[in-house]
């Protein structure tokens, strides 16, 4: 079978949220300068936003990763590198959501779990969309984000026979766990 190659997925919550946050920071300054004539403030929200924009649309495009399914193999591959993980390694793979995802790092990187930080960071290291744990918003604005249409679409969980775990983000996630699933059955 010739080699599926996957995208990933674009999400701009953060971005977002500062978008929706323009109004609040620009009308103060327009209502203070209309009624004392000193539009410092207002300069001073134009620069804020801007500078607030640029930021979190910088927190939105800066990981990149491509999945390359093979015929025995899914590659992985980001900025940092590379990892090959051969099928007879998948266990199995799933769709999650952007709190599914969450909660399951949480249970899994609990307190009795002395190389948490390690396997949170290979958890989610290809995965391009922000589950809530890297947001430019400081977590002021989950439950928001949590709950737009573009936060439902699928991630996709794969378990690996060594007990790791990978979370991926590919645009058609369904169509990703039906490659590795007849890849799987292949081997």
């Amino acid at each position: 079978m010739p080699i599926k190659r996957f995208r990933t997925q674009r999400q701009w919550h953060n971005t977002l949220m500062m978008v929706w946050g323009t109004p609040f920071l620009i009308l103060p300054g327009i209502i203070v300068g209309a009624s004392s004539g000193s539009f410092r403030l207002l300069q001073g929200s134009v620069v804020v936003v801007l500078l607030g924009v640029i930021f979190a649309a910088w927190r939105d495009t800066r990981k990149k990763a491509v999945y390359l399914v093979d015929d025995d193999r899914l590659v992985l591959v980001d900025k940092t590198g590379r990892r090959e993980v051969f099928m007879t390694e998948i266990r199995d793979a799933s769709l999650l959501d952007r709190m599914a995802a969450r909660a399951y790092l949480r249970d899994r990187s609990g307190p009795t779990n002395p190389d948490a930080e390690r396997w949170g960071a290979d958890f989610i290291r290809f995965c391009t969309v922000d589950i809530g744990l890297r947001s430019f918003t400081l977590g002021g604005a989950r439950r928001l984000i949590d709950r737009l249409p573009s936060a439902k679409t699928d991630l996709l969980l794969v378990r690996l026979q060594n007990g790791g775990d990978l979370l991926l983000s590919p645009v058609h996630a369904q169509d990703m766990v039906d490659t590795l699933g007849r890849r799987h059955l292949q081997m």
